[in-house]
């Protein structure tokens, strides 16, 4: 493995390497503890290649003029090797198609606005498709009285949240 493959690698499961002096700082998901011994092993190497990427506009992996994207951390990103998590989410939302409505709920509006979504003023939606399947399948557990499977949220609360992301429909009562 070479060091441009080992941040890759730790860039690609979702870890952050920046310097700090002369110094790595990682950050890393709590399943990847096991990189901590080959990032050691490696880490002249990457400590070098995290300078050159800190002193270059062109992109360590491909070589080239790259279209940088700033992370939350202020770490500059390659956005054609890793593209903008919700560029991405954006396109998918964008091109995502009405799914099967749960007997007895009528679709009245599909505009899905784009990620991220603030749902609660403690939650973010950024796979939107991806929320309103499963809020879907929810309130078809929630109309049929089973609670449990839809995560003990009301049918009113279901129907709410699909508002918020941008899905209005009406439940048919029974």
């Amino acid at each position: 493995m070479t060091a441009p493959e080992l941040i890759q690698t730790i860039e690609a499961i979702g870890g952050v390497l920046t310097l700090r002096g002369d110094r790595i700082q990682y950050e890393l998901p709590e399943d990847a503890g096991s990189m901590i011994g080959v990032l050691l092993q490696y880490r002249d190497e990457v400590f070098r290649v995290l300078r050159e990427r800190e002193q270059t506009d062109g992109c360590y992996v491909h070589q080239a003029q790259a279209t940088w994207w700033t992370r939350p951390d202020s770490s500059q990103v390659c956005g054609k090797c890793h593209p903008d998590p919700y560029a991405v989410a954006l396109r998918k939302t964008t091109l995502s198609e009405p799914p099967p409505m749960p007997k007895g709920v009528r679709l009245l509006e599909w505009a899905p606005k784009g990620p991220p979504v603030a749902i609660e003023s403690w939650s973010v939606v950024t796979d939107v498709p991806q929320f309103i399947q499963t809020t879907l399948g929810q309130l078809q557990a929630a109309m049929a009285g089973e609670t449990w499977l839809a995560g003990n949220w009301s049918v009113r609360e279901l129907v709410d949240r699909l508002e918020q992301v941008g899905v209005k429909a009406d439940v048919a009562a029974e």
